[in-house]
């Protein structure tokens, strides 16, 4: 019970010690990323489908994404690339992958205005109104699926979207090419 509970604080505290994005860290995953993404495309045909239902965050789509890496035998090929590219592993470019993107989602949203409320007033809206159920419950899962991505893009910290800010439209043009 002592060795669980210790690794159980080791883990808390590495996570709680997580060091907020710099530009630098920015920098490196955008300069990486057009030869990560393309080695993924390249092999996305030897990917599980795994599609996410819409209420998965990006935590949870990222991790699926490692898993499925691991799925289709090819992890350790792209663990090789992620080392190249300077990261410690999948799991630390994954983890990359996520502070840059809610990020970057975090200062997209500032300019959206819509509140947590409102989308949390739509969605009782949807699911009382008389819609035949096939639509109601594609309809409930899109905006359950953006309530979760608001709440989780609402503890990005302002250190990380201010690492972000400079390279926004950069990202952008990646994600968009996606």
């Amino acid at each position: 019970m002592r060795i669980l509970t210790a690794a159980f604080f080791v883990l808390f505290a590495q996570f709680s010690l997580a060091a907020d994005l710099t530009e630098a860290d920015v920098k490196h995953w955008t300069d990486a990323m057009p030869g990560l993404q393309a080695w993924l495309t390249q092999h996305e045909d030897q990917m599980p489908d795994t599609m996410p239902d819409g209420t998965q965050g990006i935590e949870e789509m990222i991790n699926q994404g490692v898993q499925d890496l691991k799925s289709a035998g090819l992890y350790d090929e792209y663990n090789s690339k992620v080392k190249a590219a300077g990261y410690s592993s999948v799991e630390d470019w994954a983890s990359a992958t996520q502070r840059v993107s809610m990020a970057y989602l975090a200062l997209e949203l500032e300019s959206q205005p819509v509140s947590l409320a409102q989308l949390e007033a739509q969605l009782k809206q949807i699911q009382e109104s008389d819609l035949p159920a096939e639509q109601k419950d594609m309809m409930t899962q899109m905006m359950s699926s953006s309530i979760i991505m608001m709440k989780a893009v609402s503890k990005v910290s302002d250190a990380d979207k201010n690492a972000v800010r400079p390279y926004k439209d950069q990202l952008q043009a990646s994600f968009d090419a996606e």
